[in-house]
């Protein structure tokens, strides 16, 4: 995953690109473990950190209002709650995507609590259809078949990175690493659709991985600290 990728990094230092993607998903945790909705650009600064469901704002805010989203919000950050009463809460919300905000939900509890819960989005694994990208690293005849079984797997992923020196104690490394394995399978059928001519002209795969993390903005900040 870190090997050395010419244009798709941080002046060709992939180590050096993992190390600011970690650091800008601290500053995410940071932020919406303190964030309070007070107002609607509250509400809007937590979907701008949702890379798939940030075109969803205006939507949601709409359909539900201020107050339903706060009560909604601050369900989905009570640890006395279980993880599925957690996600249920939030995603009870009126939206025109619902699988958008299921998702936003497991993300938000992840960055929230990184140490104990990982990333889990319908593209790492979706459980109605068995596909994502932790089933491109499972063993032959090997499926998940529960949410329990997703988990399981995730955290023998974090295990494993850990023996490679991907070890930060919580759940980071391997939403890096899902997400960075499906960024690179769209790329690689995305390719084989179109003239290999043009693959200059995608983003490199960490920065995509980034902005699907919905780091951009953090990483924004991180820019300007080091200019």
């Amino acid at each position: 995953m870190i090997s050395k990728e010419p244009n798709n990094t941080v002046k060709n230092n992939p180590k050096e690109s993992l190390s600011i993607i970690l650091k800008a998903m601290q500053m995410k945790s940071d932020f919406l473990k303190s964030v309070e909705i007070k107002s609607e650009d509250d509400v809007k600064s937590i979907f701008d950190v949702i890379f798939y469901a940030k075109r969803q704002f205006r939507d949601v805010l709409e359909k539900n209002g201020l107050e339903k989203i706060r009560t909604a919000f601050e369900k989905l950050k009570d640890k006395n709650l279980s993880y599925d009463q957690r996600v249920e809460a939030f995603s009870s919300l009126k939206s025109a995507e619902h699988e958008d905000i299921v998702d936003m939900a497991k993300e938000i509890i992840h960055f929230l609590e990184p140490e104990k819960y990982p990333l889990w989005t319908r593209w790492i694994w979706n459980p109605t259809k068995n596909s994502g990208s932790v089933t491109y690293i499972l063993k032959d005849n090997i499926s998940l078949k529960t949410e329990e079984d997703y988990f399981n797997a995730i955290s023998e992923l974090k295990e494993v990175l850990s023996v490679f020196g991907l070890d930060t104690g919580n759940y980071y490394p391997t939403s890096i690493f899902l997400v960075y394995a499906y960024v690179r399978y769209v790329d690689y059928a995305t390719l084989l659709a179109v003239d290999r001519r043009g693959g200059g002209l995608y983003p490199s795969h960490l920065s995509t991985t980034a902005m699907v993390l919905g780091l951009k903005p953090f990483l924004k900040v991180i820019q300007l600290a080091h200019s």
